[in-house]
């Protein structure tokens, strides 16, 4: 998969409360003052273009179908040196990108492209990736049949080029477009990923007529991750002035993929550090929240100063031809997996990856993690998913994802492989659970499950397996949205017609290093419509700088005192504007004398 698994459900976090601060004046008496600096960069999203931003995923002049196909800096033929091609990888049956140029019939054409797949994230199972040649007439029926040349298959060598061709083939008659297809298919269970790069589409003999052949040009994407300064982007999301809380624009968050959302990165984080995010959210009667949909704030954690720990480690190849009515056995990788250096806690999950068509259920059952270090003991507990009620997060030493909907405990409905009790997983999306168990860099870990489906309800359009996910010990678990209302989330039952205040209020603990990011997220639960609106982000380091540092520049001058004087509003006057969280040193929701007392002598200089 491209990217983590699941937000993770019911996460631990701590929680503000904002009260006011009784002050005994007679006495002079204060809460403890703290410094404050803020650490998110256009957080009322005012500054970038939206939509219209080019997006650096999508190639210019190609219509992509598919969920994923993207333009990648991962793999480039030409030009030499540096550069892009054009990739895919398995999610949905079919994914790819076309291109038409006009044909008149009887006319000699030919389509060839240089295909590859990387050794580390190699093409598997049935998948086949190719390119096609077709014509279509002024209804845009196709016209004859297909042209095709998969040159790329699970027996493919990878880190080597390889070139596809076809044609050259006559335009029949009523043919007013050639249209040339990079296309990546499956049906049953696929890994890894394809490329294509100099791309050409040749009309008798004559020069190439793709435009943006190489993939070197970006597009313009409805869903342009970097459509607003500062901000990255994915899915779902355009900037939008339907609705603003500071400013003119905010961030629209749509229910048209299962994740949509908007991040930035505030830097590292150390043990001890009290971080505050803020947000305000907006739910419109006009498109409510699907009751099966949540909205809200996150904070993601990940190794600290650029530090990155591999990819997670997967095999899902139990899918719709896989046998039915008896356990299978399932093995993460036949020699195991060598523990990288950095990670101390690797997260086992027991998978099932569906997808919009997907119908059927998967069961999984005798989880079992072995360490070289301890040959023939089982890391895993409750491994065989006997002990719990059931129910949401009802596995006792097990998390669900993907909701108690499509991942639960499940007894009765098909004999156990071991005891009587196994996890049934099934939907749209993925879904299934995880445990997290100590590791070692260097190290070697195996993990295999049995699966099982049944005749009475057959898996269609969807995989199934084990996977691994490496964690860094010093990093804390990510704070996320929940399944309920709640400080940081807000549901179908949530107020309309208004702007919600969202917060977290979190300390890292002892020992912790990470990087934090702040993510605005919609998680549709595979609901098609309702949407969100997000502005006045803020992120704030509250004992970090001493001092008001509203900008993040390390100090404390002119530019933060016309802050403080554009927030100032007298004792009691709430809630706080936007931006000014950073001046209210003594917590008392508002910015009066008291803030400017300990504002005034830690001013530095212009």
């Amino acid at each position: 998969m491209w990217r983590s698994i699941m937000p993770r459900e019911g996460s631990t976090m701590n929680t503000r409360v904002i009260a006011g601060i009784l002050l005994a004046a007679a006495v002079g008496c204060t809460s403890t003052a703290w410094g404050a600096v803020n650490v998110l960069l256009n957080g009322s999203m005012e500054s970038g273009d939206g939509a219209a931003g080019l997006d650096p995923f999508v190639p210019a002049d190609w219509t992509r179908f598919g969920a994923v196909i993207e333009r990648s800096a991962e793999a480039n033929l030409v030009p030499a040196g540096s550069g892009h091609a054009l990739k895919a990888f398995a999610s949905e049956p079919q994914e790819g990108a076309y291109q038409e140029v006009p044909a008149v019939p009887g006319q000699s054409v030919s389509a060839s492209a240089s295909m590859f797949s990387r050794s580390a994230d190699l093409i598997s199972g049935d998948a086949q990736a190719g390119i096609v040649l077709e014509f279509y007439n002024s209804l845009g029926n196709l016209l004859g049949s297909s042209n095709i040349d998969f040159a790329m298959n699970g027996a493919s060598p990878g880190d080597t080029w390889i070139p596809a061709s076809v044609g050259p083939a006559v335009a029949p008659a009523g043919t007013v477009v050639a249209r040339m297809t990079c296309v990546w298919v499956w049906s049953g269970s696929a890994t890894g990923s394809a490329y294509w790069d100099d791309c050409s589409l040749n009309i008798d003999g004559g020069a190439n007529l793709l435009l943006n052949g190489d993939f070197e040009q970006a597009g313009v994407g409805s869903n342009s991750p970097n459509g607003i300064d500062d901000w990255q982007g994915f899915e779902d999301q355009r900037k939008s002035s339907d609705f603003a809380d500071h400013g003119n624009f905010s961030v629209r968050m749509g229910s048209e993929a299962t994740f949509s959302g908007l991040f930035q990165s505030m830097g590292t984080l150390i043990g001890g550090e009290r971080i505050l995010l803020k947000a305000r959210v907006y739910h419109s009667s006009a498109d409510p929240l699907d009751p099966a949909a949540r909205a809200g704030i996150k904070l993601e954690f990940s190794p600290p100063q650029g530090g990155t720990l591999p990819p997670p480690e997967e095999n899902l190849p139990f899918g719709d031809t896989s046998p039915q009515d008896s356990w299978e056995f399932v093995e993460i990788s036949t020699n195991g997996l060598l523990v990288p250096d950095g990670a101390t806690i690797a997260r086992v999950v027991m998978i099932y990856a569906g997808q919009a068509l997907s119908t059927g259920a998967v069961y999984f059952d005798s989880a079992f993690a072995e360490l070289a270090s301890a040959p023939a003991v089982n890391q895993l507990t409750n491994a065989s998913f006997e002990n719990g009620p059931g129910g949401l997060n009802g596995i006792d030493d097990w998390t669900e994802f993907g909701g108690s909907a499509t991942a639960q405990k499940s007894v009765f409905e098909v004999p156990g492989e071991n005891g009587l009790a196994s996890v049934k997983a099934q939907g749209t999306d993925f879904s299934g659970v995880f445990q997290e168990i100590a590791v070692t860099p260097g190290d070697t870990l195996d993990v295999t499950a049995f699966l099982r489906m049944a005749s009475t309800n057959p898996m269609v359009s969807a995989s199934a397996g084990v996977k691994v996910e490496w964690v860094g010990g010093t990093v804390p678990p990510d704070v996320d949205i929940t399944p309920g209302a709640s400080n940081n989330t807000i549901v179908a039952a949530s107020p309309t017609d208004q702007w919600i205040d969202l917060f977290v209020d979190f300390t890292m603990p002892p020992g912790t290093e990470a990087d934090g990011q702040l993510t605005t997220l919609m998680a549709s639960g595979g609901a098609l419509t309702g949407a969100a609106y997000f502005d006045s982000c803020e992120a704030i380091v509250l004992n970090r700088f001493d001092g008001a540092d509203s900008d993040g520049d390390n100090d404390q001058d002119l530019f933060d005192f016309a802050g403080l004087q554009n927030c100032y509003s007298g004792s009691g006057v709430t809630p706080l504007e936007w931006s000014c969280t950073v001046f209210d040193n003594d917590d008392d929701d508002d910015i009066d004398e008291l803030d400017y007392q300990f504002f005034e002598p830690r001013l530095t200089g212009p």
